[in-house]
């Protein structure tokens, strides 16, 4: 049986493919190298399929979509629905389509990183089809919903206060992730943090976060409220964090020992995420909680109507479909890659197939020794980011609690952990803390490799950012690393088992 799940929204276009055997993922912008690149129009998927995996689309038995109607100017009239549509009829194809509800199609994408389904699915981004800004699931029914204009938008309002503060963007996508580094530089007032969380629940978003009215009373001075908006920013997400805490604790009746998979742009948000790590051990955030996952939804609720078995994709998370080199690394050329590192060289790493999710986790990463002073500065150049913007770093997993105090695995750079080694200037923000990777055998070349680097230096660390400049995609193809390489400032370039040299 082939299936087939496609994201064809306002942004992050992707689909997956079930041949009768193995999953297969493709995200667009890395094909056409545009940040939050959309499909356009309901015929296009067609080329893509067949030009990706060879496969017409009359060969398909059933399509799962996301989609948003008014992007194709569709009609918007019924947007309220669970689970699905079926036979939804604006997608032109040759079997029957169902219409998947995006939050559902969120927490059905978890299921990568489920060994046993999450009891609960609390799903949180800007909104989902239409007006719905969170939702929570329990078994596979809804428990809880928060709306756009009756409840407000962590999503939305993170966007719209960066955006107020004067945070440059390409596309309003990349705003709230900028603005939970920018938030950092100010001071968290303790007494308004106290009110905020006493007084406000998920449902409020609205009063607490869209609004700075309870601020404005608060200070009760203009000079001040011109001087103190990062503090605003800063309390009122520092507040956040034990709103949706206390949010997690409601659904799960305090029961932290509870399987909750947690998906939706928000998820992103690293300094809330470890929050609720740090009470929820069985907390689950896949790397591609963002859109980007939602046509991994799609197929799932196909494999589940159909009664089939779970899916193989393979060598998840390092699944997205571009190009990959046609040799590994070898152990000489990854010793000689470790020795350039530890002689404080920039490298530039393309390996395998790209990572799926916005972190770069080995594959496709520049990469630096983060105990050189000026680390931070030179990688800035390279990448053409904003200054307040902290950079993460991958570590070997048995070492991070020697560096960090978080004891939970965080493979996918999802949550945060404080610094302890005040020689690591260049990967410490400036509330001192960073968004790090532990690495294990699993990913075996990146593991190697630190530890490589590790016996030279002494350091189980290196500073790891994405292969991409500020506003563009990861790269995907060997034609675009080179190029990248050869514009940058960057001093090597390995591909697979070849180090280019300038």
């Amino acid at each position: 049986m082939k299936l087939l799940g496609l994201r064809l929204c306002e942004h992050d276009s992707n689909i997956s493919y079930f041949d009768g055997c193995s999953l297969h993922y493709y995200k667009s912008e890395r094909k056409y190298q545009i940040k939050h690149h959309a499909i356009h129009d309901l015929i296009k998927w067609r080329d893509e399929i067949k030009n990706l995996w060879g496969v017409d689309y009359k060969e398909i038995d059933e399509i799962g979509i996301i989609i948003d109607p008014w992007r194709h100017n569709l009609p918007t009239d019924n947007e309220n629905f669970f689970p699905v549509i079926e036979g939804y009829k604006h997608l032109p194809s040759n079997c029957k389509v169902y219409r998947i509800d995006h939050h559902y199609a969120h927490a059905l994408s978890c299921w990568p990183m489920e060994e046993k389904k999450s009891n609960i699915q609390v799903v949180i981004d800007g909104f989902g089809d239409e007006n719905i800004a969170w939702t929570v699931f329990k078994n596979d029914k809804i428990l809880k919903q928060g709306f756009l204009k009756e409840n407000g938008s962590l999503g939305v309002a993170m966007c719209k206060f960066g955006e107020e503060l004067g945070i440059k963007f390409s596309h309003d996508l990349d705003i709230a992730g900028k603005l939970m580094g920018l938030q950092s530089y100010g001071n968290i007032d303790l007494d308004f943090k106290k009110k905020i969380v006493d007084k406000y629940t998920l449902y409020d978003v609205s009063k607490f976060f869209h609004s700075a009215d309870d601020w404005v009373k608060h200070l009760n001075d203009d000079l001040l409220l011109k001087l103190k908006p990062l503090d605003w920013i800063r309390t009122v997400h520092e507040a956040t964090s034990e709103i949706l805490l206390k949010f997690f604790e409601d659904i799960s009746n305090k029961n932290y020992n509870e399987y909750i998979s947690y998906s939706g742009g928000v998820a992103l948000n690293v300094i809330w995420n470890t929050a609720l790590k740090s009470k929820f051990k069985n907390l689950v955030i896949p790397p591609h909680c963002n859109d980007e996952g939602l046509s991994l939804g799609a197929v799932e609720y196909l494999r589940i109507k159909n009664k089939l078995k779970p899916f193989n994709i393979e060598h998840f998370p390092f699944c997205q479909l571009d190009e990959k080199p046609r040799d590994s690394i070898s152990d000489n050329t990854l010793k000689e890659v470790a020795n350039l590192l530890a002689k404080g060289n920039i490298v530039a790493s393309y390996q395998g197939n790209g990572e799926i999710g916005p972190r770069a986790l080995g594959n496709r990463s520049i990469l630096m020794n983060p105990t050189i002073p000026n680390a931070k500065e030179k990688i800035n150049l390279i990448k053409k980011r904003e200054n307040y913007r902290p950079f993460g770093c991958s570590i070997l997993k048995e070492h991070a609690l020697d560096y960090f105090d978080v004891e939970f695995e965080n493979n996918h750079m999802l949550y945060i952990g404080k610094v302890k080694d005040p020689n690591l200037k260049s990967i410490t923000h400036i509330d001192g803390t960073c968004r790090f990777q532990t690495v294990d055998n699993n990913n075996r070349y990146f593991y190697n490799l630190i530890n490589e680097f590790f016996k030279l230096s002494k350091c189980p660390i290196l500073l790891n950012t994405s292969f991409n400049i500020n506003g563009k995609p990861i790269v995907a193809s060997i034609k675009d690393a080179v190029n990248f390489y050869n514009e940058s400032k960057i001093d090597y370039l390995v591909v697979g088992d070849k180090i280019y040299k300038k």
